[in-house]
């Protein structure tokens, strides 16, 4: 099946970015209970987000989510070891101003710069799948790759990591929904220009069910008709000549 509109019509981001359609954080009911849980009572959101990150951080698009649950559990413990020091300066125990300090000081040890990475670490996990995300889109709308075993060797990923992703970026618009992807690798040689290959995938009429990938264009040396200069020209672009300023174009 075509793919339509070609890069921008996967794209439907405000700059034509996946990371302007996938939720910042797609989080489900088990993570806002963890995190409630991280904020009313921290061991045991710790344990929930830990049962999380083990069942869940193998998928690409859940590592940045897991990081951030991570992140609140943390500020979870800091807000209420704070309420401890609160409740110690109204209680009839007197406590003296440098066991305060020092108390806040060790509690932020504790659990703020553990929270702190934590965020950074999710904040890498989003930017890592954001480009991951770029390549898959790059790969499917401009090389026409349609095999997921030829996604994972181009992305370096496994060919399970592959299926996840793309099923996650149809869920949110950043692909096609009707794409079609076939399993394994494709070694089979394009057919010559004008000739119909028999496949598997080819319907009686011999119409391909999906479309062959595109030899990759490459930028060229282009002469200038103006001045006879040598200029490079990238594939489906104009440039103007260094030298003397006569429109060149890809040809």
């Amino acid at each position: 099946m075509g793919i339509g509109n070609e890069l921008g019509g996967l794209l439907p981001g405000r700059e034509g970015q996946p990371s302007d359609s996938l939720p910042k954080y797609e989080r489900t009911t088990f993570d806002v209970v963890t995190i409630g849980a991280g904020y009313l009572f921290m061991p045991l959101g710790l344990v929930l987000a830990l049962v999380r990150i083990i069942t869940t951080h193998y998928k690409n698009y859940r590592k940045a989510v897991n990081y951030n649950l991570m992140h609140h559990v943390f500020v979870g413990g800091f807000v209420q070891l704070l309420g401890i020091v609160v409740n110690s300066i109204f209680s009839e125990v007197a406590v003296d101003t440098g066991t305060l300090i020092g108390m806040l000081i060790m509690f932020s040890l504790i659990t703020l710069l553990p929270a702190a990475v934590f965020a950074r670490s999710a904040a890498k996990a989003r930017f890592r799948f954001s480009q991951l995300a770029n390549q898959y889109v790059h790969l499917i709308a401009v090389d026409r790759v349609r095999y997921t075993g030829n996604l994972a060797d181009r992305t370096g990923q496994s060919e399970g990591d592959v299926n996840r992703d793309l099923l996650y970026l149809q869920k949110y618009g950043v692909l096609d929904s009707g794409l079609l992807f076939h399993e394994g690798a494709d070694t089979e040689p394009q057919a010559p220009a004008g000739q119909a290959a028999a496949s598997p995938f080819s319907t009686p009429g011999g119409q391909p069910l999906y479309q062959q990938p595109r030899a990759q264009q490459l930028p060229k040396s282009v002469r200038c008709p103006g001045c006879g200069a040598q200029n490079t020209v990238a594939p489906g672009q104009s440039t103007s000549c260094d030298y003397c300023g006569t429109t060149l174009a890809y040809s």
